[in-house]
């Protein structure tokens, strides 16, 4: 895994959500400030997009902490593009276009689930039938 770093602006969240209480747990354990030993995060490109493809609360957390130029890696995991385009599309329709954007987003865990989690597999359920 090779790290770099990007400017937190430049990468699109793939999510509509963040779970408060897992906001709430990392804030505990993760600290924005110590950028060049933090684990960084993973990111892959669909045409001109780079998007985050986990982290968004790590990257809410930079952003809450004014830190833009944050540790990232290229993705190399296996991924549903077809998926990931679905993720984005809803993220444009919603208009989160940066992490920030999340920050009016946060949701009670349960509600997370319903919302965010569930639609997701829903999503992957549909998919993988019309393939």
């Amino acid at each position: 895994m090779q790290k770099f770093f990007l400017d937190l602006y430049q990468i699109r969240p793939s999510q509509l959500y963040l779970d408060q209480s897992k906001i709430d747990r990392l804030e505990g354990q993760f600290d924005p400030m110590n950028i060049r030993n933090n684990m960084p995060l993973p990111v892959k490109k669909i045409g001109g997009e780079v998007f985050f493809t986990d982290g968004h609360t790590r990257a809410y957390l930079y952003d809450k902490n004014k830190i833009s130029m944050i540790p990232v890696y290229w993705d190399e995991g296996a991924m549903d593009a077809d998926l990931y385009q679905v993720y984005l599309k809803w993220c444009r329709e919603q208009q989160v276009v940066f992490i920030s954007d999340l920050g009016d987003r946060i949701l009670p865990h349960d509600e997370f689930v319903e919302k965010w989690i569930n639609r997701c597999e829903a999503e992957e359920d549909k998919l993988r039938k019309n393939k």
